[in-house]
């Protein structure tokens, strides 16, 4: 499993970017493999290639700019993701979820969802702000 983890994470839905309330996220892929029987031995192959980005934001449902709520009315729609780690800037699709809620006494909630991808992240170098 590839794995990527950060918390430079912004999600664009519906023209509207969210970023400031990500705290952290993680690109993950699993692979698995295929075998096919030969008359003499068995010859293994690639099978498929699956992505899924999870990402922890603060609860912020109700507020004028919500992820939340962006995530909830968009769930099962493309959204565009840009995830940054280091010198690499991850880019791509991903399937928007709703979120579910929890809550802690004297504590931010958090919320966590994680979403499949339209495909193979793009890894470039980030374009800097300057």
């Amino acid at each position: 499993m590839a794995l990527v983890t950060g918390s430079d994470c912004s999600l664009s839905i519906d023209a509207k970017e969210y970023a400031t309330v990500v705290s952290s996220f993680q690109l993950a892929s699993t692979t698995s493999s295929v075998t096919y029987p030969t008359l003499k031995s068995t010859l293994a192959g690639q099978g498929t290639e699956t992505w899924k980005l999870t990402v922890v934001f603060a609860y912020d449902s109700g507020e004028t700019s919500s992820l939340y709520d962006a995530l909830w009315t968009n769930a099962g729609k493309s959204i565009d993701y840009i995830a940054k780690i280091g010198d690499m800037a991850y880019t791509g699709k991903a399937i928007a979820v709703r979120p579910g809620a929890n809550a802690e006494a004297g504590a931010v909630s958090e919320v966590s969802v994680t979403m499949n991808l339209d495909g193979i992240p793009a890894k470039a170098a980030p374009t800097s702000s300057k």
